[in-house]
């Protein structure tokens, strides 16, 4: 009479393991693919859901406005643009911390070309500040028109 090997009989249980472990983890990847669904809300719908936070009370409201930009020229043929910028606090709050950045902006191409900043720790409501950026580098083939964004702090 033969006597069964322990040891063989073990490995073989745990090949059979393996495998039927193997089988079971790679159930759901051999299915066929599900096509998904085109979500029926644009981002922007999505977006415009989500409530913002707003102060109660008075806010600050900025209006700006800006001069053509003024092409100069050096004496070595190379040019810089000159423009200003108009700053109005309209709200019925004061801002601190008043961060205003110009931009250059090329007509063609619309790419911005250059970017300067002021600051203002200070900006109470009807107040207006002007701004000349002098020298705004820029090509002088080029057209450009002046762009302005304010962020700020509420006081």
């Amino acid at each position: 009479m033969e006597k069964d090997s322990l040891p063989g009989r073990s490995l073989a249980i745990l090949i059979l393991l393996g495998c039927l472990l193997s089988a079971a983890v790679t159930a759901g990847c051999m299915g066929s693919s599900v096509e998904l669904e085109t979500p029926t809300t644009t981002p922007e719908a999505a977006i415009s859901a989500y409530t913002t936070y707003v102060a109660a009370g008075p806010q600050p409201s900025f209006a700006v406005s800006a001069t053509a930009p003024k092409k100069h020229m050096r004496t070595d043929g190379s040019c810089y643009w000159v423009a200003s910028g108009t700053v109005t606090n309209t709200g019925d709050g004061p801002a601190k911390n008043v961060v205003i950045r110009f931009m250059l902006i090329d007509d063609e191409s619309n790419m911005i070309r250059a970017t300067e900043t002021r600051f203002a720790s200070w900006f109470a409501p009807d107040e207006t500040k002007i701004f000349t950026i002098d020298p705004f580098p820029g090509d002088c083939d080029r057209q450009y028109h002046v762009a302005i964004d304010v962020m700020h702090d509420i006081s």
